[in-house]
């Protein structure tokens, strides 16, 4: 009913909802012209890039939602009503029309009701969960935990957890190639760690709102199935604020950003109870705790409250490559340093852990692949050294020939291979721009951003793209940790970058092996715009072993 309703929407009302400059980017992107409409009509392009895209976040916006119920056409309102009822109306009076609209609108206000209005267009926002297979009774049967660790994890958890509790040292750095599991792992530490000790408190670090509720999420699942005992857990970021120093025992995750003005803002002889009761400090993405800021943060942690333990969770233990810039190799050191030289890895020799996890199927099997494309006016502008990394990204993001070669390049992965592809783009606008261009191809593709999508929003499309509804994700800067899609098996790497720590993030969301350890291939295309190249991720993984100490192998 969806597509029948917008065809009796405007033009102009159709360009509202999909938006009129993605539409201006697609006809100048792919040469479009006024021949092209003689067949395919604005509006029938229109329509389709609505469908292809998530047709939900048209709803979930209670202002776009109110915009397209007040351009239904009154057949179709009558329709809506009579199927929310469940009746058929009567003879319905001119004047009777507003408050029939306005009703719509009103039911609309609950997600429940919202549901059902969805599905009276035929959109189906609800995934049910598959009966769960009964086995016949037998004498022996396999349990299978509901929070389990592969081998290889089993062994790092095992490794941290009698390093920090039993050893000399109570600092240690947890090091797993991207899409190998840090955080689950952590988590059957910490949750070890609260179960043992009564008062233990567990303070969670994160440079972001993302992963801090990641985390957040993460551990409300290993602890319904780990814990022991009812227990208080605190979110410290975002809008989010309560007293520290009310919490005695339980886990909180906190922003460092947030931290770090909280304690700004306290006089420089307050005395911090919250402190000094720590037990665990975790500080997720450990090659950003040399950070100045971070780094006073740890400091001020571990010098209140000796008995806390540190543990660092990181896929690239070093903030530089020293064949790059040798003379910032002292930063690796450093970063060792601070987590007691104690580097808690994978145990797999003689095989590389990269190799190890691909040919075990924990990984997938990566295929790198160069994206070029012709557009010498732009490289030379780009030598100039006067341009900002923002202006650079804009006018990346704008190059019709390199947005050409990334969009048949999704089209042709998407119509031959069938593949989930997520897609890094240069900006916001670039990403926004991208997956409509892909949807009025007929490619199911949606966005997702920090200025225009909602937390809502992208739980629908994260959802969607899950569950096989749409087949191509653009995001800028929000997907590239902790977003877990092991059905991805496309990555395109539109966004230059020269940090390794970046590159190896954004791969690994097309590395993610399948839950069942079946074999998984899969492709990684970058865009080649004068950067360098990181090819050999085993490199990237070894490349500062010479930094740590190996911890022995716990018997």
């Amino acid at each position: 009913m969806l597509e029948k309703t917008l065809n009796n929407f405007s033009l102009n009302s159709l360009k509202v909802l999909a938006g009129t400059d993605s539409l201006k980017f697609f006809e100048e992107t792919l040469n479009i012209s006024s021949d092209y409409y003689e067949s395919n009509s604005q509006s029938t392009l229109l329509i389709q890039a609505i469908l292809n895209s998530n047709p939900i976040k048209l709803f979930i916006n209670k202002e776009s939602r109110n915009f397209f119920i007040d351009r239904m056409h009154k057949q179709d309102i009558v329709c809506v009503i009579e199927a929310i009822n469940g009746e058929t109306l009567g003879e319905i009076l001119p004047e009777q029309y507003p408050h029939i609209y306005n009703e719509v609108k009103l039911f609309c206000e609950s997600d429940r009701s919202l549901n059902v209005f969805l599905s009276t267009l035929g959109i189906e926002n609800t995934y049910l969960l598959q009966e769960k297979d009964k086995n016949e009774f037998s004498a022996f049967t396999t349990v299978k935990p509901k929070y389990a660790l592969y081998p290889y994890q089993v062994e790092i958890s095992e490794k941290t957890f009698h390093s920090i509790e039993t050893g000399n040292n109570n600092r240690a750095v947890i090091h797993l190639p991207t899409g190998a599991g840090k955080t689950r792992t952590a988590m059957h530490i910490i949750c070890r760690h609260l179960m043992t000790k009564k008062n233990a408190l567990v303070l969670w670090l994160a440079n972001s709102d993302i992963l801090c509720e990641q985390a957040s999420e993460e551990f409300e699942e290993a602890w319904s199935y780990l814990g022991n005992r009812e227990i208080i857990q605190g979110r410290f970021y975002k809008s989010n604020d309560f007293s520290l120093d009310s919490i005695n025992s339980g886990f909180v995750v906190g922003g460092l950003q947030k931290l770090h003005s909280h304690y700004n803002s306290l006089n420089t002889n307050s005395t911090q109870s919250f402190d000094r009761k720590l037990t665990l400090v975790v500080f997720d993405e450990a090659h950003k705790a040399l950070a100045s800021t971070y780094k006073e943060l740890i400091e001020r942690f571990l010098e209140v409250s000796p008995q806390a333990k540190l543990i660092g969770l990181t896929a690239t233990p070093g903030r530089v490559y020293k064949d790059d810039k040798p003379e910032l190799d002292p930063e690796n050191k450093a970063l060792a340093h601070m987590f007691g030289n104690n580097k808690i890895t994978m145990d797999v020799s003689p095989s590389q852990p990269m190799d190890y996890l691909i040919d075990n199927h924990y990984l997938a099997n990566p295929n790198f692949i160069e994206l070029n494309y012709d557009d010498l006016d732009l490289y030379e502008n780009l030598s100039e050294n006067t341009v900002t990394e923002s202006e650079l990204m804009s006018r990346l993001g704008a190059s019709k020939n390199r947005n050409s070669i990334i969009i048949q390049t999704v089209v042709n992965e998407v119509e031959k291979n069938n593949a989930k592809v997520i897609l890094f783009a240069c900006d916001i606008e670039h990403a926004r721009n991208m997956a409509f261009a892909l949807c009025c191809l007929g490619i199911k593709a949606a966005s997702v951003d920090s200025k225009y999508t909602s937390q809502k929003e992208k739980e629908s499309i994260i959802n969607q793209y899950k569950h096989g509804d749409l087949s191509v994700l653009v995001n800028c800067e929000m997907l590239t940790t902790g977003f877990d899609a092991p059905e991805t098996n496309v990555a395109i790497i539109a966004r230059p970058t020269k940090s390794l720590v970046l590159y190896l993030q954004m791969i690994g969301r097309a590395l993610r092996g399948n839950k069942d350890q079946s074999p998984k291939d899969a492709k990684i295309y970058t865009v080649l715009d004068e950067i360098s190249d990181f090819n050999n991720v085993n490199l990237a993984f070894k490349h500062w072993n010479e930094m740590w100490t190996e911890l022995e192998q716990v018997n």
